[in-house]
């Protein structure tokens, strides 16, 4: 269980220069067949926590603001979400949905949860504030992964068809305020994977063929303004999941056939590099600050084994770190750093990692500009007026 041991701020007194790093999130990992999530901390790279959810967990996403983890469980069995809280790793709700739920996407303002119904061929919309389903959305056929853009204005669903034989599929696009689809695009075979460009321009679709097929796949991309999609991009072999850089700058796409993650350059729509990981990637991943890619190596379909997580240096392009996890690792997601200061969880006291969170805004590392003190030379060191600044916003919020 993580430990989030308090801290009591009792003088500074030396005269110095200070640096803090901004802390790295715990990336959540589902575990399709142990019905659990397994808990990693980024900055070590080790487990440290497993959660059991419901029957076959298989998407999963933080809240914007990291308080909680929304895991889908597609059983027949449970067709239902399982609520984290965060701070304790509990289940605190679980929500009915209807049936074989596949992906699920979070509002940047956290307050609606998108689920995918691949055995309904529909979308459910949970209200975060009363953990309940409010509206369900007839979408295409076989509906798995979905995004939401920066904006929180639209959904993008990926219509995967079947997984046994190559068809033609679509995306359905969701108008959030609406709250029906407005658009259907057509898409390549068997279209699993989807996400958005943090720019909020372009929407990346994997084209995974069927599970037979071990040929090459491919990956749209669809211009967000105009919903129109372009030439398709040839990658490597059943490419499920994909995931985009903080700065838009590249794609990471899962090849589960051909144990690879292909590197697309944004802006010229072409593979730059591949990197080996372990068997049958399927989610991927990155940390807040883009320095890591995390992709949950599940295994081949038909085997029920243990799997990884390899980490990937997104400088290098190189496996750094491979963690051991539990069977059938299917998706991940890594939280955003704290988004608030002062005592964030309502506690009555103010923890170690939301001192840090605060002195991080102090310093300019983290991108919030809610705090008065800051790094006045942005030269990532702090004196010691600005550090007590720091620490005055940290335990009390910003003035």
């Amino acid at each position: 269980m993580k430990n989030g041991a308090k801290l009591v701020v009792v003088c500074l007194g030396l005269q110095l220069r200070y640096a803090v790093a901004v802390a790295q999130p715990y990336a959540y990992v589902t575990e399709k067949h142990s019905d659990s999530v397994t808990v990693i901390d980024t900055t070590s790279n080790a487990v440290v926590d497993t959660v059991g959810v419901g029957q076959s967990p298989s998407g999963v996403a933080v809240s914007p603001d990291g308080r909680r983890v929304y895991v889908v469980n597609a059983s027949s069995h449970s067709n239902s979400v399982s609520i984290i809280d965060t701070s304790s790793d509990d289940i605190t709700a679980t929500v009915r949905v209807a049936t074989n739920p596949l992906g699920v996407a979070v509002t940047p303002d956290g307050s609606q949860v998108y689920v995918s119904n691949a055995g309904s061929n529909s979308v459910s919309l949970i209200d975060a504030a009363t953990n309940s389903t409010v509206k369900t959305i007839a979408v295409g056929h076989s509906p798995a992964g979905l995004a939401v853009t920066p904006d929180g204005g639209f959904v993008y669903v990926a219509n995967s068809q079947t997984f046994q034989t190559p068809a033609a599929g679509s995306v359905s696009v969701i108008d959030v305020a609406k709250q029906n689809v407005v658009a259907t695009i057509a898409a390549g075979s068997n279209p699993f994977g989807v996400a958005v460009t943090p720019d909020g321009r372009f929407v990346y679709v994997t084209n995974s063929n069927s599970l037979d097929v071990r040929g090459p796949g491919s990956v749209s991309v669809i211009e967000v303004a105009t919903n129109k999609i372009g030439a398709p991009i040839p990658v490597g072999g059943n490419p499920l999941g994909v995931a985009i850089t903080p700065d838009s700058r590249f794609a990471y796409v899962t090849n589960f056939s051909s144990n690879s993650v292909s590197i697309i350059d944004t802006s010229t729509r072409s593979v730059t590099d591949s990197v080996q990981v372990g068997s049958g990637p399927l989610g991927v991943a990155f940390t807040a600050d883009g320095r890591f890619a995390y992709v949950a190596n599940r295994q081949p379909f038909n085997v029920i084994a243990p799997g990884t997580v390899s980490v990937i240096d997104t400088g290098t392009h190189r496996v750094v770190a491979t963690i051991p996890v539990g069977e059938n690792p299917t998706s991940i997601a890594i939280g955003a750093p704290p988004s608030c200061v002062g005592d964030c969880d309502d506690d009555g006291e103010v923890s170690v990692d939301e001192l840090l969170s605060g002195v991080n805004i102090a310093l300019g590392t983290a991108e919030l500009n809610v705090c008065t003190a800051s790094d006045a030379n942005r030269d990532g060191m702090v004196t010691i007026p600005e550090l007590i600044t720091a620490v005055r916003n940290a335990l009390n919020g910003c003035p």
